[in-house]
């Protein structure tokens, strides 16, 4: 099902809806024979008040989530399974305090990136987020600093990646800061990006979502462009990673990967998605919730 028809599709679905009980799951192919016609729906499945208001977040291996508050300007960790305990670091600028977080990026071992770009740092984050290492964009070659990296990625083999605001390339550096390669940009022809508001890798494929070409760009390690897929038509933002796409407006979310199709509705309206395993996370305005994938 495209995006076209979710608007007809929620209206049935909440008719649907209004037929059961508050705090009833189904699964629409029980609810008729309307819905056999349709795509599967999932509502959703899990949800957790936020303590704050998170402007952007991410999930690690382990499915502990990191969110940042960009008012109070710091960072939060709640931990799985239960996400009871929290731990927070920042709310002043100082050696532990950020200004303001473009990228967060986990890394393994509970261990995570953020990307700092009001403050031009570079922050390693440790499993109760104590600063490990600390690269300044001062510490970067020239060219890199001076096109202002905003989004941030890292590697398997824990190399990062870098978007520029000014050139839109991305470049690859160690954990020195020193440049590996580089590519993409808005002159790099085929695979050319305008505006990237996502980056994120895997062992073999680096993806860029590019919101002003309304497309999802996919690289290998060398820097070599592979393909691009364009939104659907109503879909407003999107998420790409190694375990799929996601693709949103408002309050319905469209998962695609390979032949595999999905689509969720949250209870409320969508900031922000993740994809961890066979979970998709979901960012509300202060509250977090979870689908399960195929």
């Amino acid at each position: 099902m495209n995006f076209s028809g979710w608007m007809l599709w929620r209206h049935v679905s909440l008719l649907a809806l209004s037929c059961f009980p508050s705090g009833v799951g189904f699964d629409c192919i029980r609810v008729g024979k309307l819905f056999m016609l349709l795509t599967p729906l999932v509502l959703a499945q899990g949800t957790l008040a936020l303590p704050s208001e998170w402007e952007l977040f991410a999930v690690d291996a382990l499915h502990h989530i990191y969110g940042w508050d960009q008012e109070q300007r710091c960072l939060y960790k709640l931990w799985a399974p239960q996400y009871d305990s929290i731990t927070r670091i920042g709310g002043a600028p100082g050696e532990e305090g950020f200004l303001g977080l473009t990228a967060i990026a986990p890394l393994g071992n509970q261990q995570l990136y953020v990307l700092d770009a009001e403050g031009q740092k570079i922050f390693l984050l440790g499993t109760n987020l104590q600063p490990l290492q600390q690269l300044t964009y001062v510490q970067l070659p020239k060219e890199v600093a001076e096109g202002y990296p905003v989004l941030l990625t890292v590697g398997r083999g824990g190399e990062l990646y870098l978007l520029l605001r000014e050139t839109q390339e991305i470049v690859k550096i160690d954990a020195f800061g020193r440049v590996l390669l580089r590519f993409g940009g808005k002159l790099y022809g085929p695979g050319s990006i305008t505006n990237a508001i996502q980056l994120s890798a895997d062992k073999d494929r680096v993806y860029v979502v590019d919101s002003a070409q309304r497309i999802i760009l996919e690289y290998d390690n060398w820097g070599n462009f592979l393909f691009s897929t364009p939104f659907p038509q109503e879909g407003e933002k999107a998420y790409a990673s190694s375990s799929g796409y996601a693709f949103w407006r408002g309050t319905v979310v469209e998962w695609q990967h390979k032949s595999m199709r999905q689509t969720y509705v949250a209870p409320e309206a969508i900031r922000a998605v993740w994809v961890q395993g066979k979970t998709l996370y979901w960012l509300g305005e202060r509250r977090l919730g979870w689908f399960p994938l195929p």
